[in-house]
């Protein structure tokens, strides 16, 4: 395969490996807002800050001891709590800070 100059191997790798998820926040609208302060704060973009906090939930509950014996890894029952625990924890920890800073601002 040729590429372009302005074309690299990783754009086509990118392209290639592609895949979406599209999460709707029904009723979460503070939590989608939150999100859109939070990200740019630690200098990273909604999508990739998201990616990011559900591979750390997703970490964590592969990892925590099973209550029972499961034939499946992971369910999303399993990876919810742990992803609320996650976000709680993250936004206790930042929205503060990020409400200072914008005070200091004003």
């Amino acid at each position: 395969m040729l590429l372009s100059d302005q074309t690299s191997a990783r754009q086509v790798l990118d392209i290639t490996d592609r895949v979406q998820l599209n999460l709707r926040l029904d009723g979460k609208r503070e939590l989608l807002e939150t999100i859109k302060e939070v990200a740019p704060a630690e200098g990273l973009s909604v999508n990739t800050w998201v990616v990011r906090t559900l591979e750390q939930a997703a970490n964590q509950a592969i990892s925590a001891p099973p209550i029972q014996h499961q034939t499946q890894v992971s369910e999303i029952s399993d990876i919810e709590p742990v992803l609320d625990k996650l976000l709680e924890t993250k936004l206790d920890t930042l929205l503060p800070a990020k409400l200072a800073k914008d005070e200091r601002k004003a």
